[in-house]
């Protein structure tokens, strides 16, 4: 099997009505500024939150075609035509575990998946048959994030991850979704470090403590400050979630310390940073940026079930958009994705849909 041609295709993909302003401010008025940068700097980041745009989800569907008839699908940043014709008269087997492939790895694997005719998870060895998929949300005001949860849960979601930026009310926000959700929802909040200082996360995870939904804290100081995750372990006693990196990911694992990482889904990267996890039986969850579609979700998902310790809600932003590029639904129930079983990925375009949202 070798690689003939590859067609890549634009397309620019808003987010749903309902949350679109809300994503914008999210994006643009101080994101990841600390309580402290945010007043010090207030107006500039009001004024660059006026000057922004409703964000879109901009990115490229990849098309492999080989001689022998098949087709891989993938997605991501935009190549360009001398990039993709160095892969012709190549084939896919060339690139297994080859992270520089960058946006064609999907593609690659799925062509993989289809020549050897087995779904795209049991390429990677032995699979789960489901994988676990979190709702995402931004920071949303309080009654926006209560709609959400609801949505959420009429979707089969059991798993909901939001952002807390220094604007926002984060007791208010969590007792919103509390208010409309079973106490084993699992609520995430992804800090990303705006807490700042050791004292506020103290102040309000004590305070977030009073909700049984409230699962975790993700980053709410400097990822690296090993002393005070270890004192907010012990005076708040919640599970804390560390995005693989800083600080170095064996001083992390041995400070025992952080009880979640947050990985990435290129395929060896992910391999190599899952085991390191796996040394001390830490579980962990993928995500994708605001550029990853269904298709994206769909790669994700099959990485999660071929892996032993993938276990948490993994997230994606699929679910905000406004349209979805696959003919095939992600179907989540009791907080699970059936891994499809068919060759390869296991979805199929929606060329009306692509055609739609054409760049």
């Amino acid at each position: 099997m070798k690689i003939t041609r590859i067609e890549r295709i634009g397309v620019d993909i808003p987010y749903q009505e309902r949350i679109r302003e809300h994503l914008q401010k999210g994006w643009s008025l101080g994101n990841r500024a600390t309580d402290e940068e945010f007043e010090a700097d207030s107006e500039k980041f009001h004024q660059e939150w006026r000057d922004s745009k409703p964000p879109t989800v901009k990115t490229s569907i990849y098309l492999v075609h080989t001689d022998d008839g098949l087709t891989g699908l993938g997605e991501g940043a935009a190549l360009t035509d001398d990039e993709l014709a160095a892969y012709n008269g190549h084939s896919p087997f060339e690139y297994i575990a080859d992270d520089s492939v960058g946006p064609l790895q999907i593609a690659f694997y799925d062509l993989m998946g289809k020549a050897l005719e087995l779904p795209l998870a049991r390429v990677l060895g032995p699979a789960r048959e489901t994988a676990p998929l979190a709702w995402w949300s931004h920071c949303f005001p309080p009654e926006v994030l209560r709609d959400e949860a609801e949505r959420a849960l009429a979707s089969g979601f059991h798993v909901h991850k939001f952002k807390r930026r220094a604007h926002t009310d984060v007791l208010e926000q969590v007792a919103a979704i509390a208010e409309v959700t079973p106490d084993d929802y699992e609520i995430t909040v992804d800090a990303n470090e705006t807490f700042g200082t050791l004292e506020r996360a103290l102040d309000l995870g004590g305070k977030l403590k009073v909700h049984p939904q409230l699962h975790c804290l993700e980053s709410p100081i400097k990822q690296a400050d090993i002393d005070g995750y270890r004192t907010i372990r012990r005076q708040l006693d919640l599970p804390l979630a560390h995005h693989m990196g800083s600080p170095e990911p064996i001083d992390a694992l041995h400070s025992e310390v952080y009880d979640y990482f947050i990985l990435g889904t290129r395929i060896a990267g992910l391999q190599r940073n899952a085991h390191i996890c796996g040394a001390r039986d830490k579980p962990f969850w993928m995500q994708l940026g605001g550029d990853g579609t269904d298709i994206s979700t769909f790669f994700m998902l099959h990485l999660a079930a071929a892996i032993p310790n993938a276990t948490k809600g993994h997230v994606s932003m699929q679910h905000l958009q406004e349209g979805l590029l696959l003919n095939e639904p992600i179907v989540v129930q009791d907080g699970e994705v059936k891994i499809p079983t068919t060759p390869g990925l296991g979805g199929t375009l929606n060329m009306d849909v692509v055609e739609k949202y054409r760049a």
